[in-house]
């Protein structure tokens, strides 16, 4: 029997359940998330990249926020990504970047966005953890993603 390409991407979320969201985003060239509607990696990263250098320029802090969700149905995960694109401010950047799992990219210092979180923690109570990470301008922004559980 020969596989299509759909018929491999569901043989590769069978067998490698915790890392299928990278590779079928890699067969999906979409912008956005089918489910939530958020950014898709690829389009974060490069939106992070103009965003960096808007922010460099206008010497704007820009801090990273990785969010892990515990083990939620769909209806949850629609919540929680509305909870969060509520929050934002323009220029705020936020994307799905694996099935429960959040990166959100805002134009604030450290102190910003502890109050984001804040806000957002009593709005979602699925969340087993957040990790913070300001983006100076000397820091690499490999590394500064390398820091981040994602």
């Amino acid at each position: 029997m020969a596989l299509r390409i759909g018929d491999e991407i569901a043989l590769v979320i069978i067998k490698k359940a915790s890392k299928a969201w990278l590779i079928m985003t890699s067969f999906d060239s979409s912008s956005f998330d089918r489910l939530t509607g958020l950014m898709t990696p690829v389009y974060f990263y490069e939106s992070l990249s103009r965003l960096r250098s808007w922010a460099q320029r206008s010497d704007n802090p820009v801090t990273l926020i990785a969010i892990n969700l515990k083990d939620l149905n769909d209806d949850q995960l629609l919540e929680v990504a509305r909870d969060l694109n509520s929050e934002l401010r323009g220029g705020d950047l936020l994307a799905r970047m694996a099935p429960k799992r959040f990166l959100l990219a805002l134009v604030a210092d450290q102190l910003g966005a502890r109050q984001f979180l804040f806000r957002i923690t009593n709005k979602i109570k699925e969340a087993s953890n957040y990790q913070l990470i300001e983006l100076s301008p000397s820091k690499d922004l490999a590394e500064a993603l390398s820091e981040i559980d994602i």
